[in-house]
Formats: structure tokens, C-alpha cells, sequence
């Protein structure tokens, strides 16, 4: 009896590491200190700038900073900017502090995962299930500081910049 709960304990565990592994949700081999942040193959990281990244705005409503992050535009009192999911990697942006923010994630198809489609913002208790399409996140950035937000595992996840002033 013993040796046939191992032998089931045993193969349910190399199914879950399976799924794991196919879903593709991996740590980046360069990322230190448990850091639960996902690189993308060209990038580098550094300690002070953790996500090196290319943002490819789907709409006008926001703008590339001098760095490839997506940077927030204010009209009418809410903050605009938008991101594509690229290769299943999150993007980081730029946003102002005080200011709702409305934040476009387009996900191409082949682009989720059983990892990445849903995303998490520890910090303002967000959880988003992404869909193929454009997807919508809702927050009020309420401090300055950089604020990391990841896939429901913590595995995949990038970084939110919150300044006072987007213009400066």
C-alpha cells in the first residue's frame, strides 16, 4: 500500500512540474535574491534599473519615454497608457502619482499563458485576468516609488514607476 501512494505521490508531482514548465513560467537565470521578475532574452538587468525594456504602445494614448517604458499621459483627470504583452512579458510604464490611472494591455494570441494571464498588483489589490485583446487595469497610484507587479505566480512581472510630475 506504502509503495503505491509514492508511486501516485511521484507522478503527480512530475505532472504538476510538467504543466510548470510548459506554461511558460520560468525564472530568468539572472535575476538574484528570489527576485520574481522575468527578463526579456535581449535585456540586462542592473540594480538600478531592474526591467530594460521595449514598449510597444498600442494606441496614441501614451508615450515612449527615453528608456522604451510606456509613459502615462493626463487628460481630463485620468492617465492614460498602454502596453502590448510581448513574447508573454510584462512591460513596465510610468505614472503619476494621485492620478486614476487607466492602463490598456493588448495580449496577442500565443502571447498568455496558464502563468502571465492573470496579472497582480500587490500594492493596490488589483488582479486582472487577461484575455486575448485589449484588457483594462484601474488603480490610483497613492505614493512615488517603483512598484512591482507580477503574474498570479509571482514568476513573470515587471514594474510600475509612480513620480509626481509625468511632465518632468
Amino acid at each position: 500500500m506504502k509503495k503505491s501512494f509514492y508511486l501516485v505521490g511521484s507522478v503527480l508531482v512530475i505532472i504538476v512540474i510538467g504543466i510548470f514548465l510548459f506554461s511558460g513560467c520560468t525564472r530568468s537565470s539572472d535575476t538574484s535574491g528570489g527576485s520574481a521578475v522575468n527578463s526579456k532574452p535581449s535585456q540586462t538587468q542592473t540594480s538600478s534599473n531592474p526591467q530594460n525594456t521595449k514598449t510597444q504602445p498600442s494606441s496614441s494614448s501614451s508615450a515612449a519615454s527615453s528608456n522604451g517604458t510606456a509613459k502615462a499621459t493626463v487628460s481630463d483627470g485620468v492617465q492614460t497608457v498602454a502596453t502590448t504583452l510581448d513574447n508573454g512579458i510584462y512591460d513596465p510604464i510610468i505614472v503619476q502619482k494621485g492620478i486614476p490611472v487607466k492602463w490598456t494591455i493588448t495580449a496577442n494570441d500565443g502571447d498568455l499563458s496558464g502563468c502571465n494571464n492573470k496579472m497582480v498588483i500587490r500594492d493596490y489589490n488589483v488582479e486582472k485576468k487577461l484575455i486575448v485583446g485589449e484588457n483594462v487595469v484601474e488603480f490610483t497610484p497613492t505614493a512615488s516609488g517603483k512598484i512591482v507587479y507580477s503574474c498570479w505566480m509571482g514568476m513573470v512581472g515587471s514594474t510600475i514607476t509612480v513620480v509626481d510630475d509625468i511632465n518632468q
